[in-house]
């Protein structure tokens, strides 16, 4: 089909107790090379003391929603920052997110159990709650998308520390055509054309589907008239539904744009995965076919979501915020690596 990305997929496995499914070789061929599935980081594989899989466990203040981006925007080099959603630590456990915090991890993975606040709930719109951030560098300049009671909105800094944020939401109430209220849980990507595309998710007639608005600039935003993405048909592992996008954008074997749609899936049964769709970005047209398989397959129902990919050169890292277990409430957030024989830097 021209114009469109076809995804060859082999069937993924569930390995084990809370594992990814491990890499089969033809995945590392055209067009989904490092794009998954994934498999759980193991012991000796996270430093700073910290328990593999999990790259955050902090239930003080609820670290969760990390958007992990290439602190150089050298793939060659581990080092990147991790932007969460946060409490203070004096708040309720069932408080919303009202702080941004940034960690660094200079192996890619391990975060450093310092961090900072880099974005405080305070502008009406608000509504006293910031979250579910998606960071994008751009050089010396990183531009935080988050999402708070009005829509979403942005806040920008030159330093990495000191983020201003925008008066009103980039995309609010009434910015989106088909949606009945506000979007939330943005995903940002700049396209080879330098022009962006964010995806979002929104409600239309009690449903949550997947959005998408582009920009020229990343400031001033156009959503599309109908959602990029609604859950899929019957026995589709996204058929109850989808969330939580996070798109990438990649260059495949064939040398061609790839453009990436991570997200969150729930099937009939309650089963929830990261799922993927993609598209060649040939005309700049986004055309998206999604997957028959997971990329992230929990062994119990921990209902991963708000996924975030970075890729290196030779190995690709996906970070979920989930449950701890089942039957728990903590937040957690683990890290998997694709393919499932990936040389890992050392740990720090």
């Amino acid at each position: 089909m021209s114009g469109r990305l076809v995804l060859f997929w082999l069937a993924a496995l569930a390995l084990g107790c809370a594992t990814l499914a491990d890499g089969e070789a033809g995945l590392d061929n055209p067009p989904s090379a490092r794009a998954g599935p994934f498999r759980l980081l193991k012991i000796g594989e996270v430093g700073q003391e910290r328990a593999a899989p999990y790259v955050m466990d902090d239930q003080k203040r609820g670290l969760a929603d990390v958007s992990v981006v290439d602190a150089d925007g050298d793939p060659s080099t581990p080092a990147v920052e991790g932007y969460f959603s946060a409490r203070p630590a004096d708040a309720p456990a069932d408080s919303p997110p009202s702080e941004i915090v940034r960690a660094l991890a200079a192996d890619g993975r391990s975060f450093e159990r310092t961090d900072e606040v880099v974005l405080v709930a305070g502008r009406p719109w608000e509504g006293g709650t910031v979250g579910a951030p998606s960071v994008i560098n751009l050089g010396r300049t990183r531009r935080i998308y988050y999402a708070a009671a009005g829509g979403i909105g942005m806040a920008e800094s030159t330093d990495g520390a000191a983020f201003l944020a925008t008066d009103a939401p980039l995309l609010g109430a009434g910015a989106v055509p088909w949606a009945d209220g506000p979007p939330r849980s943005p995903g940002i990507a700049r396209l080879p054309d330098d022009s962006f595309v964010l995806f979002f998710e929104a409600d239309r007639g009690g449903r949550t589907l997947l959005g998408l608005a582009r920009s020229a600039d990343g400031v001033t935003w156009t959503a599309a008239p109908e959602p990029a993405l609604g859950p899929g048909g019957p026995g589709a592992l996204d058929e109850a539904w989808v969330g939580t996008p996070q798109p990438v954008v990649a260059r495949s074997a064939q040398d061609r744009d790839v453009l990436y749609l991570y997200y969150g899936a729930r099937a009939a049964d309650g089963k929830q995965v990261i799922g993927l769709a993609a598209s060649f970005l040939d005309g700049g047209e986004i055309e998206l076919e999604r997957s028959a398989a997971a990329m992230y397959t929990p062994s119990t129902r921990v209902q991963p979501r708000e996924p975030s990919v970075v890729r290196f050169d030779t190995f690709t890292l996906l970070f979920v915020t989930q449950l701890r277990g089942s039957m728990q409430t903590d937040l957690v957030v683990p890290a998997g690596v694709s393919p499932g024989n990936a040389a890992l830097p050392t740990a720090q």
